[in-house]
């Protein structure tokens, strides 16, 4: 978990971050999007195969091979780049906690309940039509 330092008027400073927890969280997000890609990738490979005038085959055949192999190399690219994020997500917060300790790290403002509500209102004045 960050570590927060409380400064004045509700606004806190992450001075660090857990370097597994930003890698875990970032190998997941690179993952996510990685299989989603090699499987958009091997969708439109079928799609081009099939949508070509010297075509000749089974499209079902041809359909299923893309789907398998779609879904395999989707996980093996999910995998690689799982591996990828997470090293990505450790030198991250490597690099953070360096310079945060030499400049200070992000200052977040944090609002009570009540506050919250004044601000959406305000918000909604300027939006009015």
């Amino acid at each position: 978990m960050p570590e927060l330092q409380r400064t004045s008027n509700g606004v806190k400073e992450i001075k660090n971050i857990n370097k597994k927890s930003l890698a875990r969280i970032t190998a997941l997000i690179y993952g996510l999007v990685g299989f989603f890609i090699a499987l958009a990738v091997a969708i439109s490979t079928m799609a081009n195969i099939m949508m070509q005038k010297d075509f000749q085959g089974s499209v079902i055949l041809v359909t299923l091979f893309n789907v398998g192999a779609g879904l395999l190399i989707g996980v093996l690219t999910a995998l690689l780049t799982a591996a990828l994020g997470w090293i990505m997500g450790y030198l991250e917060a490597i690099i953070y906690n360096w310079f945060a300790g030499k400049v200070g790290g992000v200052k977040v403002e944090f609002l009570e309940a009540g506050e919250i509500a004044k601000e959406e209102t305000k918000i909604q004045h300027y939006f009015k039509f």
